[in-house]
């Protein structure tokens, strides 16, 4: 599959403009695979760039601009706890027979598990299409039912088979609220260089949690496992917890970005300039909509974080 517009073999040229028109709503830019460093580390000078975006409001001195943006954090603390639930995925045959079935049962009874992450997964889709900018609020709505089975799964009692299988079995619909999460990780952070970082730091993060995830499911808490599932339940309500700082952050930037656009001037805020050095040392500057630049949402004004 092509990376990006611009490398699609099957599209002509005026194919590949309309294509790439599309995406100014969105406020991302185009791809461009060009490390830059102030999008990760302090930009001191400009003055070796051969080709630069130029924009009045841009500052000489930037600072470590993916680092220290609290969104990527936030996502870094969700993927850590919400990444605690993969031990289950190891487990999850002794947990099954340690409801009370026999050896060759849990084989047979977990084939089910993954028809509750599709379904809950697919009913999501549907629901963003016809709710958009509601990832949060569903990703909130779709870990309530999880949370819900692992209070289950504590406090049920120890005769009553199906309803530990039952909750069992839904408590794999986070994923659904996981999916919704990744999708607003996508969006939510432009630049190449910086989205780069931020995935970086999203992954780390991810494999911390799986790390964790194996370190509390052991034979002393058999067979209730009521600590593990405790420390799975915290992790979910966490998750909810950051998940609504996430939004509030999102829309409080939404907010601020709109009543500075007031008081904004309107070119800076719709246009950057593209300078390019020629052979012969001349510069050509070109006014480009900053839609089809690779700037960072906090260098674009004009970005709306998407909720």
């Amino acid at each position: 599959m092509p990376d990006n517009p611009a490398t699609v073999r099957f599209l002509g040229e005026q194919d590949k403009v309309n294509v790439v028109k599309r995406i100014r709503i969105n406020q991302n830019g185009i791809e461009a695979k060009v490390w830059k460093r102030y999008q990760y580390v302090p930009l001191l000078t400009s003055a070796t760039d051969k080709l630069r975006v130029l924009c009045p409001s841009r500052r000489e001195h930037r600072f470590i601009e993916a680092f220290t943006d609290p969104k990527a954090w936030f996502f870094f603390l969700f993927v850590c706890s919400a990444n605690l639930m993969g031990g289950v995925g190891i487990v999850f045959n002794l947990i099954i027979k340690e409801f009370g079935y026999n050896t060759l049962q849990p084989t047979a009874l977990s084939i089910p598990i993954g028809a509750a992450p599709v379904i809950a997964i697919s009913i999501l889709t549907i629901l963003i299409k016809y709710f958009p900018n509601s990832r949060c609020i569903l990703a909130i709505c779709a870990w309530m039912i999880p949370s819900t089975c692992c209070f289950l799964l504590i406090f049920l009692p120890r005769e009553n088979k199906t309803g530990f299988l039952v909750a069992f079995y839904l408590l794999f619909s986070y994923t659904s609220g996981f999916a919704m999460i990744l999708s607003l990780v996508a969006v939510v952070f432009a630049g190449h260089t910086k989205k780069m970082t931020c995935n970086a730091i999203f992954l780390v993060g991810y494999s911390i949690g799986q790390m964790v995830s194996t370190q509390f499911w052991k034979k002393k808490y058999r067979p209730r496992n009521i600590v593990p599932w405790t420390i799975i339940l915290s992790s979910f309500a966490f998750n909810i917890f950051i998940i609504s700082i996430i939004r509030w952050y999102l829309v409080r930037e939404n907010k601020r970005r709109d009543a500075e656009r007031l008081d904004s001037v309107k070119e800076c805020e719709e246009f950057g300039f593209v300078e390019h050095v020629q052979e012969d040392g001349s510069v050509d500057r070109l006014k480009v909509p900053i839609q089809f630049l690779d700037m960072t949402d906090l260098e674009n004004k004009a970005f709306r974080y998407p909720l």
